[in-house]
């Protein structure tokens, strides 16, 4: 027998987290891919959940962890394997003039150490609405030892979804 990997054990607090809070009628999960990269010998989770009261924003959390550090752990080598985490908040934006907005209550919550991207896109012909997705970036890799972090993260992601509610309306 095995002890499982980082990736596995951070990817059941994940999930157990925001299952807890699907079944206490909080948030609703809407998908869920487990995957193992063959091509590359990597792992990736990706889960996507929306808060029960606001349909408008949907909420991804992306976990991946490379070959690299798959094998470090597996063979026991020297190192400190991890983790790469995304989190990801999608919705639909009418106008630019709110990105500004959006950036400063992303990093007034998450702080100032964290990358935050937006992405913005739209369907040429529609351009009177963009999809707005905007990336927490972590820029190291996440560790058995950040479970309790990845808890309280939890906690900052509901929060986030209530601001950025309130500027997209």
């Amino acid at each position: 027998m095995f002890d499982p990997t980082v990736f596995e054990n951070l990817k059941v607090v994940i999930e157990g987290a925001l299952y807890d809070l699907d079944l206490e009628g909080k948030i609703v999960i809407i998908d869920r891919q487990d995957q193992v990269d063959l091509a590359k010998m990597g792992r990736h989770y990706h889960i996507t959940f929306r808060d029960k009261s606001i349909d408008q924003i949907h909420t991804y959390i992306d976990l991946k962890m490379d070959l690299d550090n798959l094998v470090t752990e597996l063979r026991d080598e020297e190192g400190n394997p991890g983790c790469v985490l995304e989190i990801g908040f999608v919705f639909k934006l009418e106008s630019l003039d709110n990105c500004p907005m959006i950036q400063q209550i992303l990093t007034t919550i998450w702080g100032e150490t964290r990358g935050i991207q937006q992405e913005i896109s739209f369907q040429y012909g529609s351009q009177d609405q963009y999809i707005c997705n905007n990336k927490i970036v972590f820029h190291r890799l996440i560790h058995e030892d950040h479970i309790d972090d990845l808890l309280e993260m939890i906690d900052y992601i509901i929060d986030s979804i209530h601001q950025l509610h309130k500027v997209i309306l």
